[in-house]
């Protein structure tokens, strides 16, 4: 094999194991309305999917927010169920933007788990995920 090939191919493997690194958490699809809050601005976005590291959502056409600095953000589930946290928006690909979780108290946390329990189909999965979290 000429060098350049086995670079090229070295390249392309730490590549696709960098991504699958990155995406060490599977994501749910699930449709929601969220509220988030950064600053003195408020505004609401829709979810499009959710995992144990943050969630990736469809903002409001033609926001203009400085997105280095952490937002707030709120999922309403039902009457008394709810996810709160910080988040960090950590992408903008295609409209969308991804979310990082920066900080998430315990009851949204067992929130978040049930949430991804109730709609994955691979329970085994969520469980080596969560030990990942430590």
């Amino acid at each position: 094999m000429h060098a350049g090939r086995a670079i090229d191919s070295l390249d392309t493997q730490l590549n696709t194991t960098q991504q699958s690194e990155r995406r060490n958490y599977n994501r749910i699809p699930f449709t929601a309305e969220i509220l988030m809050q950064c600053g003195h601005e408020e505004w609401s976005c829709n979810l499009l999917d959710i995992s144990l590291k943050g969630m990736l959502v469809e903002p409001p056409e033609n926001i203009d927010i400085d997105m280095s600095n952490p937002c707030g953000m709120a999922l309403f589930l039902g009457e008394d169920i709810s996810i709160h946290a910080r988040v960090n928006i950590t992408h903008s690909s295609n409209g969308n933007w991804g979310l990082k979780w920066l900080q998430i108290d315990v009851a949204s946390l067992q929130h978040l788990r049930r949430l991804i329990e109730l709609n994955t189909n691979n329970p085994a999965m969520l469980t080596r995920e969560l030990s990942e979290l430590g």
